[in-house]
Order: structure tokens, then sequence, then C-alpha cells
């Protein structure tokens, strides 16, 4: 193993230089001269790192030092600072610390004995140089802008699906409405026609048509709802209603779903006429068709329901009540978001896919209203819905 040892104080000047094997040729110096001059001109500045650490630290080892003297253009050196100075050992290769020292224990056992702390000293990370840092930042930012390509056009993809899916949605569920309305028209004819002559089973087959007529058409209205929620396109068709009469035949049309569980549908509206409401109606019954449906789902048979209107500083207030089963605490702060299910059936083993509450509170705020849900475990729910009542123009 060909190498050099060089012996300094602890100012850095040299005081021997042993040649290991055939030495290192170039690397000679005469005693007193600063170690880092013995590299040569352009190695000086490496030194003097060299030098500046080992006296932070008192040990170095492997230490590269870029010098033209070495054909491979660096010597690696590793050293200590011992209460005779500086010791420093230099190799072509990293890691020729021990083949050196083998050697350097017959030609000189006390320089060895020197450098023996050495052996037990780990290797510290190798330190990347800036064009390695350099090179590895450009792999990097090349490798981030592809997945930020290929994130952009999965993002495409899936936004392009999704409104596929919306279009698909809503065209599915308009088609359905128009069949349905055809069903619940007829199943009102037939009833109104063979009115007196019609047998208890006959007339209970026509309210189950129409019973479940109208729970499919709340589905069907909660489809394209969400459908337009999810692009962005829940337009109201505002105009002048009267709100009071809305909910009349709302409640009226509902008391089908709600005399299948012989449940009572109690009303209260202003005796006084209200104002006229700039809403859109047809999501104001859709509105109440949601809680209707609701209060009736997750009520016992033979129960009832309450709904209240009422109007107060040019604000209307409209009050769903029920005398259910209620709603743990825990889930009535997720009650509003979408496919949100209470994780309860009716009270007849009626399912729910967890949209109508979704809905209802984008129709409210969309008018510029609140709603909100009182309940707990054994005391029943109560809805609120607090809308701004404007009056039209004469």
């Amino acid at each position: 193993m060909d190498g050099s040892v060089l012996t300094c104080d602890h100012d850095g000047r040299l005081r021997a230089l042993h040649r290991v094997g055939a030495g290192l040729p170039g690397l000679t110096g005469k005693p007193g001269t600063p170690f880092p001059v013995l590299f040569g001109p352009d190695a000086v500045a490496g030194a003097l790192d060299l030098f500046s650490g080992l006296r932070k630290s008192g040990q170095t080892l492997d230490h590269p030092v870029p010098s033209r003297l070495d054909p491979a253009g660096v010597f690696h050196v590793s050293g200590l600072s011992d209460a005779e100075g500086l010791v420093l050992a230099v190799a072509r290769a990293p890691g020729g610390l021990p083949a050196l020292m083998e050697e350097l224990e017959a030609l000189n056992p006390r320089l060895a004995q020197r450098l023996a702390p050495l052996r037990s000293v780990v290797p510290g990370p190798e330190v990347p140089t800036v064009d390695a840092l350099f090179d590895e930042m450009t792999l990097l930012n090349n490798e981030l802008a592809n997945v930020q390509r290929a994130l952009a056009k999965a993002n495409a993809e899936l936004a392009a699906s999704n409104e596929q899916k919306n279009r698909l949605m809503g065209m599915l569920a308009h088609d359905l409405r128009t069949p349905l309305q055809v069903v619940v028209g007829f199943a009102e004819m037939l009833e109104q026609r063979l009115d007196g002559r019609l047998e208890a089973t006959e007339r209970a087959c026509l309210e189950r048509i129409r019973e479940s007529s109208l729970s499919m058409r709340h589905m069907v209205e909660d489809a394209l709802s969400l459908a337009a929620l999810q692009a962005g396109r829940l337009r109201l068709a505002r105009r002048p209603s009267d709100l009071a009469a809305l909910v009349r035949r709302n409640v009226s049309m509902n008391r089908v779903l709600a005399e299948g569980k012989s449940i009572t549908i109690e009303l209260s509206v202003p005796e006084r006429p209200l104002p006229m409401a700039d809403i859109d109606p047809a999501k104001l019954d859709q509105l109440l068709n949601n809680l209707l449906s609701n209060a009736i789902k997750y009520s016992d048979r033979g129960g009832r329901v309450r709904v209240a209107l009422s109007e107060d500083g040019g604000r209307a207030r409209l009050r769903v009540s029920d005398d259910g089963r209620g709603i743990p605490p825990a889930e009535l702060a997720q009650l509003f978001q979408p496919f949100s299910r209470t994780g309860r059936l009716g009270t007849e083993g009626e399912g729910t896919v967890g949209l109508g509450l979704y809905i209802c509170r984008s129709i409210v705020e969309g008018h510029g209203g609140r709603i909100i849900a009182d309940s707990a475990p054994g005391r029943g729910s109560t809805f609120t819905v607090d809308l701004p009542l404007t009056a039209s123009s004469p």
C-alpha cells in the first residue's frame, strides 16, 4: 500500500513526512511548511478545510482533498490531533487507512500507535458536492413535473367522468319523472271514477300505488337536485308565491304517505294572509317533501307529525316536528352532509340514501335562509326552516 504519513505541530506546520511503500510522488515538503501547501496550490483551500475540521473535532477519516498531484485528482486523508500535535495518513483511495497502518506497524510502530485510535472511528456520511446536489435537484424537479402532468391529466379525466355521470343521472331521473306522474295521475283518476264501487282491498291497492309513486317521485327529484348541485347548476326559478297555500297543498299530498302508517299530520298556518314570498315553489315543495317523508319514516305507526308556518319581522318560519325516536347528538353534526345516514332504519324498516337533508340545506341556503335540527333520542325531532319573505310589487 503506497501512501504517506505526515506529523505536524498543532499549528499545522510539518515536522516529518514518512513514506509508506513507494510513498506519494509529488507530496513533499520541508519541515516548518504548513501542511496544506504540500497538496499543491489548487488544493490549499480543501486542505485548509481539512485542517479546520480536524481542529474542531480532533479526528477525521477519509476526508477528500482534491489535488492535481494525484493521478486520480484526489487524496484521502485520515488523521487526528493528540498531545504531540497532528498526525495525518494520506492515501490514494478511501478505506486505505487499515492497509497503511499495517505496513506502518513494521516501519514505525510508534507512529502506528498514534494512529491506532482511528481504527474505532466510524466513517461519517459523505458530503455531496454542489454538482451532485444540482443533478439530484434537477432529477427531482423533472420527476415532480411529470407527476404534476399526470395528476392534471387524471383530474381532467375525473372531471369529465363526473360530468358524464351527472348528465346521465340527470337524464335518468328526468326520464323517470314523466312516467311516474302518469302512474300517479291514472291512480287518482281510477279512484275518483270508481268511487263507491271499489272494495276495501282494491282501494288499498290504489292507495299503495299512489304511496309508492309518491315516494319514487321524491327520490327522482332528489337525484335531479344532486346532479345539479354536483355540477354547480342548481338554479332557483323564483317568483312571487303564496307560501301558506304551498304548505297546505304539500301537506295534503303527503297525507297519502302518512295514512299508510296511520300517522296524523297536524297543520298550523296563520289565519291572516302572509306576504307573497319571492321563492322557487318547486324547490320549496321538494324541501317539504323531504322533511315530511323523514318525519313519517321515523315516526311510529299511529303517531303525529306537526307542520307549523309562521311569520315574524319579514321572515317565514316553517317547523316540521315528529314524536319519533330522535337522533343521537353524535349524528346531528353530520346530518346535512351528502350520503349521511343516521344508522337507523325507519320504524317499519324504511331505508334512505342520505341525500334529502343535504338537498334541503342547499335549497334553504340558496334562498338566503337557514335550517336547523333539534333532536334527542326518545323525544322526536324538530326541523326549523327560516326564510326571508320578500313582498312582491303589486
